[in-house]
């Protein structure tokens, strides 16, 4: 053993005295002041509402996002469907007109849009008219054939505002950029149509909605899943220990993990979103750990004679390197998300690394600390004769009789599981984050199928040479592109300030057709009359001031990022066709932002995960200082993962925001019971490696298997969860801790028993 192992041993000794001894009081002292003080703001951390940490801010992206905003005013819009079997009957329409008087007042609110309150350009006795889309008297079968052809000579209009089977309005309502306005509109929106008109067939649905139910079920999540996890945690730690201490303890660290790194959290001025809001049950899952590796090396002092301080103090000595090992693996697998782009994965990655490591301080303060004032156990209580023991007897035996069939096997599955791999897909569906049983879901795919289009892609369209968009020229190649858009397959429809001048022209020229005119002196008259016209505040959403920007606003139908990326795609080639080099297209808008942060996922992927498995192995090696042992660690931990990713892609299970976390994360974990197996294999290893493998298997193979089964019980809670990627990476990190269990069991020894023979005294 080389000097400076024997120097951090005696280090280590020495505060484990301290702890034990005249420390002990000052440590639980300060450990309970941080407690008091932390909690208090841990307990006031507030929800993001406006999910902008779920979006990240590249400069070109936010660059257009702005550039739009200032130009055309904000993007964000709810639908309100309204259904009724004779929705044209007078009565139907009198509560459309009423609902949208009613929601025009409301705070947050700057336009309602309606087929009581819409408008048409129509040729007059003195010029153009603006009148109503329908008219607002009339009764009968005539009625509502002149409501019909009036939506027919309108098909953009028509598009927006009611089903192809006319039972359905679509009442479309602009809101404010102001996200306190917003919040306050909202709720008085889902009051007003709760209680005023619960009696009335409507459905409610748009981002601003979709992220304040986000925001909602957050708070749901905290008030079940934290709650939760305790109980399950806490039966299982009392059915494995069965001893009060062995539940009370890692409870407190538990508690005490908790509230310091949430504490911190809402001191940095940040609030949970939908990722991190993952931080309360990892952070209590994760901190567990290393008490029950600490807790069970206590349990297996039992019946030794003697002062119990020191034979603590000896254990834990052994124990404080792998422990300390594991949460910085942990940490270094955590650390690594913040190579992602998205700031809420950036921030889930961060702080779960912080309280991983506060968790070992944690327990470093108070384990030993409060099992010093305790006697130490007098019996093992069946911990040597119990199922779990016979198991690991079991599973000892076949290692070591059976060594290279049980790596052959362990290759074959892992074959099986890469295979897997190729049938997952990238792929984020923002609506479909939520389970299907919640309102916004099912009011979401009612309107998509009423109307066909529930989010919307914006692009700025302008000259490369920045000249006025108002030549015919412009206009003519603009409409053989929105013609060409409005065919693509996943497309509702698109409108831009062609629909207007199309409306302005058939008016001024008294015909049947939406056309545009027919030569450059027709349409700048038409530009004039629109500088002219009274409703500027409505033309600037369609084009800004000198005319140089065009705002094309395409409605699709309810699709993933994967899909709407290859649309998108798709648009950009047909204008690059239909336009020519000397205009440029730049999609842009809120719902793009997701589109393209999900298709950097799987680059971010690769990074965080080659730099979370270079980071852990150079953490390995630090500690166990050889190649061979390095090697043999990395088999048993890629294992799971390749089981893990082969699962997700034959569940077809997509790569998202959230499960695009779980590799990174994963890989940490799963090395921690891999080093407390080398560690101990290390200090058993007297020149016989099957002899080694057999003691180090069923002494503590038992610590690795209730930690396992705590990560494993821990992460399960999270399928309590009201988000399904959130549900996806609960569970299914939840099922690689044990598979990582079984390779460390398995895979590992079978690995030192074939191969590890001369590396079994090697110096950590």
């Amino acid at each position: 053993m080389t000097e400076s192992p024997q120097k951090s041993s005696k280090t280590i000794e020495i505060l484990l005295l301290w702890l034990t001894g005249k420390g002990r009081k000052w440590s639980l002292f300060g450990v309970l002041a941080a407690t008091l003080f932390f909690a208090y703001f841990a307990l006031q951390v507030p929800i993001e509402s406006s999910n902008v940490s779920m979006v990240s801010h590249t400069r070109e992206l936010q660059g257009n996002y702005d550039s739009f905003r200032k130009i055309f005013g904000n993007d964000e819009v709810l639908l309100l469907a309204i259904t009724h079997p004779d929705l044209l009957e007078p009565e139907s329409l009198q509560t459309i007109k009423q609902i949208t008087q009613e929601l025009t007042g409301i705070e947050g609110v700057t336009r309602v849009l309606s087929l009581t309150n819409a408008e048409q350009l129509v040729a007059g006795d003195f010029g153009i008219e603006l009148v109503p889309l329908i008219p607002e008297q009339g009764a009968g079968k005539t009625y509502q054939n002149s409501i019909t052809k009036s939506l027919e000579q309108n098909p953009v209009l028509e598009q927006l505002l009611i089903s192809q089977d006319l039972k359905t309005s679509i009442v479309i309502i602009d809101l404010t950029g102001n996200i306190d306005q917003q919040g306050r509109g909202l709720a008085a929106i889902e009051k007003l149509l709760s209680s005023d008109y619960s009696d009335k067939n409507w459905h409610l649905t748009g981002i601003p909605l979709q992220k304040l139910t986000v925001s909602r079920l957050i708070q749901r999540d905290q008030q079940v899943v934290i709650p939760f996890s305790t109980l399950v945690l806490g039966s299982l730690l009392l059915l494995v220990f069965r001893r009060f201490s062995g539940l009370l303890l890692p409870l407190a660290v538990m508690a005490i993990s908790l509230c310091w790194t949430v504490g911190i959290y809402t001191l940095c001025g940040l609030s949970l979103n939908t990722i991190t809001a993952l931080l309360p049950p990892v952070i209590m899952v994760l901190s567990v750990s290393t008490t029950v590796h600490l807790y069970n090396g206590w349990l297996q002092l039992a019946g030794k004679p003697g002062n119990p301080k020191p034979l603590i103090v000896e254990e834990f000595r052994e124990l404080f390197l792998p422990c300390l090992f594991t949460a910085i693996t942990t940490a270094l697998g955590l650390v690594s998300l913040t190579v992602s782009s998205i700031p809420a994965v950036k921030l889930f990655g961060a702080f779960s690394a912080l309280g991983v490591m506060l968790a070992f301080s944690v327990n470093m303060l108070m384990v030993p600390a409060l099992l010093s004032y305790m006697p130490l156990p007098k019996t093992h209580r069946r911990y040597d004769t119990g199922r779990l023991s016979a198991v690991l007897q079991t599973t000892a035996r076949l290692t070591v009789n059976h060594p290279r069939l049980v790596l052959t096997l362990a290759l074959l599955l892992a074959l099986a599981g890469l295979s897997g791999l190729t049938h997952i897909n990238n792929n984020t569906d923002l609506i479909r984050f939520v389970k299907p049983t919640e309102k916004i879901f099912k009011d979401t795919m009612f309107i998509e199928r009423a109307v066909g289009g529930v989010n919307s892609l914006e692009f700025m369209l302008t000259r490369r040479d920045r000249s006025t968009l108002t030549r015919l020229e412009d206009l003519t190649r603009i409409d053989k592109l929105q013609d060409a858009i409005n065919d693509l397959h996943k497309v509702a429809g698109s409108y831009s300030l062609l629909s207007v001048i199309k409306q302005l022209n058939r008016a001024e020229t008294n015909q049947e057709q939406l056309s545009l005119p027919d030569n450059n002196e027709s349409l700048l008259y038409l530009f004039d009359l629109l500088e002219t016209s009274p409703n500027q505040k409505q033309l600037r959403k369609l084009v800004s001031p000198e005319f140089t920007t065009l705002r094309i606003n395409v409605r699709i139908k309810a699709i993933g990022s994967a899909d709407t990326a290859s649309l998108v795609t798709r648009i950009e080639q047909l204008a690059k066709r239909e336009l020519g080099n000397d205009y440029e297209l730049r999609p842009t808008g809120d719902f793009y932002q997701v589109v393209v942060d999900s298709n950097r996922l799987v680059s971010n992927v690769v990074q965080s995960f080659c730099l979370s498995l270079s980071m852990v192995l150079m953490a390995i090696y630090v500690l166990f200082r050889s190649f061979k042992l390095l090697a043999m660690a990395l088999i048993p931990n890629l294992v799971p993962l390749a089981w893990t990713g082969g699962l997700m892609g034959y569940l077809h299970i997509d790569l998202s925001t959230g499960t695009a976390m779980i590799a990174a994360v994963v890989i940490g974990l799963t090395v921690d019971s891999t080093i407390h197996y080398l560690a101990r294999f290390q200090r058993e290893y007297q020149g016989d490696s099957k002899e080694a493998v057999t003691i180090t298997t069923t002494a503590t193979g038992r610590a690795l298997s209730i930690s396992a089964l705590v990560l494993f019980l821990g992460f399960s809670v999270g399928g309590l969860s009201s988000f399904l990627p959130t549900i996806y990476f609960s569970l299914l990190t939840g099922v690689t801790m044990l598979g990582a269990l079984v390779c460390d069991l398995l895979i590992l020894p079978a690995s030192l028993i074939l191969f590890g023979t001369k590396e079994g005294s090697t110096s950590g």
